[in-house]
């Protein structure tokens, strides 16, 4: 299967009055073509700055620094300038943002929205990029695009604002969409409608996508590959039925014993992992999860575990992983079910 992105040791600052401050921190991963990598953890464990990162879209003057490096089709995406990143995002790479009313701009229209970038990355008249949107609009499922094309964002609901952006981040065929938690704020009906488009746009384009979301069951149900990521790194990550079936990390063994169960008794607490994400002004010595885990030595307190390989298609950061080879799940075989 050919490589699409590897991100190789990325790390990400950014420039503080408390000086740098390290969001991500060597994280590694690659994804594949026609490939859907699920990336996961709670907020401000890294996530979207690393989708961001991969793109530059930070302020690198004032701002952040990079290091590492992000190679896309074997390219390096960091030695690129400005202007030669501009004719890469959107047209290869494309990137779908958590709040589609703050995303797209309120003074144009739907057409004119993703026309631009039709315009912009392809060789086409106004006419031609008017049709390509038009069926883009149709292909993400709205209703009687002719006439949604020339509507406002203002105009629209909630779940066809999301189909619109996704109708711009593909409006050019790029061969790498970021979907960066896309249904937020959206009903359970209409997320489960857009996690379906995106599924389908995967299959029928060949296209790799990036997922990054707080919903382990989406994950389970729609992803080849997860990445579990706790404040700036990759505490585990393997293949779908690796991490559902054998989880290994006591972070991810969390994360999955916080689904709520059909079958728990009435009554019974819904299984929280104690305390918070430390802020990045405060990362621990030692394993960055010790503090919240409660499998936590004196050695995890002390020593960063190095993630490794467990299998062939599994890593884990932890310094017991050869102990919790046969996973740590407590409440039955994952959730895939669910």
């Amino acid at each position: 299967m050919r490589k699409v992105l590897e991100v190789q040791n990325l790390c990400t600052e950014f420039k503080t009055e408390r000086g740098m401050l390290k969001a991500v921190d060597g994280v590694s991963f690659e994804v594949n073509e026609g490939e859907m990598l699920g990336i996961v953890g709670e907020s401000g464990c890294g996530k979207s700055v690393t989708s961001q990162s991969i793109l530059r879209l930070y302020d690198e003057k004032s701002f952040v620094r990079y290091t590492g490096d992000v190679l896309f089709h074997g390219e390096s995406l960091f030695s690129l300038s400005e202007k030669e990143m501009e004719n890469v995002r959107g047209a290869k790479i494309s990137m779908v943002f958590q709040d589609a009313l703050s995303s797209l701009n309120p003074v144009f229209t739907v057409g004119n929205q993703i026309t631009e970038a039709i315009l912009i990355h392809q060789k086409k008249t106004k006419a031609e990029a008017k049709n390509q949107a038009v069926e883009m609009l149709n292909l993400v499922g709205i209703p009687d695009p002719a006439r949604r094309f020339y509507q406002y964002p203002f105009e629209l609901s909630g779940g066809m604002r999301q189909r619109v952006m996704i109708a711009v981040a593909l409006a050019c065929r790029p061969q790498l969409l970021i979907a960066d938690e896309p249904t937020t704020a959206l009903d359970v009906t209409i997320q489960a409608q857009i996690m379906d488009l995106i599924v389908d746009m995967n299959k029928k384009l060949d296209m790799a996508v990036m997922l990054i979301t707080h919903d382990l069951a989406v994950v389970a149900e729609t992803c080849d590959r997860v990445i579990v990521m706790y404040l700036g790194q990759i505490v585990e990550e393997g293949g779908v039925d690796d991490i559902f079936d054998h989880p290994m990390h006591p972070y991810t063994v969390g994360l999955m014993n916080s689904i709520p169960k059909l079958d728990t008794a009435k009554g019974t607490r819904l299984y929280q992992i104690s305390g918070t994400v430390p802020l990045l002004s405060q990362i621990p010595a030692g394993c960055r999860f010790a503090p919240r885990c409660p499998y936590a030595t004196d050695l995890c307190r002390k020593e960063m575990p190095e993630l490794s390989r467990v299998s062939d298609t599994q890593g884990v950061r932890c310094h017991y992983r050869n102990e919790r080879s046969g996973g740590l799940y407590q409440q039955g075989a994952g959730c895939k079910a669910g």
